[in-house]
């Protein structure tokens, strides 16, 4: 198996320029509002990159304002890149109403902070939806997270076109590599022997990307 380690930034030349000069060839980005309100833009920044836009993420709204997942689905198709759907704001009983937008992109959608394998394959995969696999919020919700990790990763690997990957604790998600309690060595080995895709790490700043890149790398 091999990944396509990426970054994540948004959609802003000097953010951009930065990820790039870290190392990586490859980004999702994240969308705020604020780039999809600024729509041709915030496109022209990314198209002008030299980088390989793979995933554009959501920006975290509420379904009252749908407008923006429409944008971010536009947006996406335009970089033919995978469309990540998640909002802080919204849980995955929310799936139909997503659905309903009736994407154009290829799209998944992300597991939230503390879902537990059983909704994650009742609620998205066994629905026939692809799945964002976010290991940090895997691990916030399982407290056997390896066994969960590795069971997702044999059961729907061709149903993950994107897995992100950071450091948590059972209650924070989104840490440098080292600052939480994640066992990572036995993490990215379960990834780097089943998984065959993309790999962002959803780290900040962008430095501590290039830390996790170097270290995922390094072993």
């Amino acid at each position: 198996m091999s990944v396509t380690l990426a970054g994540k930034c948004r959609p802003e030349p000097e953010a951009l320029h930065e990820v790039r000069e870290l190392g990586f060839d490859a980004i999702e980005l994240q969308l705020l509002a604020t780039h999809l309100d600024a729509f041709e833009r915030s496109l022209a920044a990314a198209e002008r990159s030299d980088l390989d836009i793979v995933s554009v993420h959501t920006p975290h709204r509420t379904l009252e304002a749908p407008e923006y997942f429409s944008l971010a689905d536009a947006f996406a198709a335009e970089l033919d890149a995978t469309l990540v759907v998640h909002s802080k704001h919204l849980q995955h009983v929310h799936i139909p109403e997503f659905e309903a937008l009736d994407f154009d992109a290829d799209y998944a959608y992300e597991n939230n902070p503390g879902c537990s394998r059983y909704h994650i394959e009742n609620l998205i995969l066994n629905e026939g939806h692809d799945l964002v696999l976010d290991t940090a919020h895997l691990y916030m919700a399982e407290s056997e997270y390896l066994v969960a990790l590795e069971t997702l990763l044999r059961k729907h690997l061709e149903s993950v076109p994107v897995v992100h990957l950071s450091d948590s604790t059972r209650l924070r998600d989104g840490l440098s590599f080292g600052s939480g309690t994640v066992d990572l060595d036995r993490t990215v080995a379960l990834i780097e022997q089943l998984y065959d895709g993309v790999v962002v790490l959803e780290v900040h700043p962008p430095t501590a990307q290039a830390e996790a890149r170097g270290r995922f790398l390094d072993r």
